[in-house]
């Protein structure tokens, strides 16, 4: 059952670590939110850093074998529930709008989510109002 939760554990990570990274660079806000995500979200907190670390791993392997972003998220999301394609959703809105602002392809990677991942209008709605309130996007 542990490997399971890793496999998870490790799809959520690659989510949060393909959004931080979708306009080529972590910014510092971003640097920190996945910083604290690490030491403070319940879903995070007790993974070890090899979780963190295969995911970086997977992530830039897939890139370098010239997997697209798209391609990436369509892979992610058959290895999560509908829940977790939400929360991974949420968190990486979150992690996109942390610095205040929404790049061109920090929204692609956001809406490949939403329309891969068939997230529901309510779902989106809601985790893009809540961005909206907080971050004056």
């Amino acid at each position: 059952m542990e490997k399971l939760v890793d496999n998870m554990s490790l799809h959520l990570v690659q989510a949060l670590i393909l959004a931080a990274v979708a306009d080529g660079e972590i910014q510092e806000e971003e640097r920190l939110l996945l910083q604290i995500y690490k030491a403070k979200n319940p879903l995070f907190k007790n993974l070890p850093q090899s979780v963190f670390d295969d995911a970086q791993i997977s992530l830039f392997n897939k890139a370098s074998n010239g997997l697209k972003p798209k391609h990436i998220i369509e892979e992610l999301g058959e290895n999560l529930s509908q829940h977790e394609k939400e929360v991974a959703f949420s968190l990486a809105n979150e992690i996109c709008s942390s610095n205040h602002e929404i790049d061109d392809s920090e929204k692609e990677i956001l809406n490949q989510m939403k329309n891969s991942w068939k997230l529901s209008a309510k779902v989106i709605n809601a985790v893009e109002l809540s961005a909206k309130l907080r971050y004056g996007l």
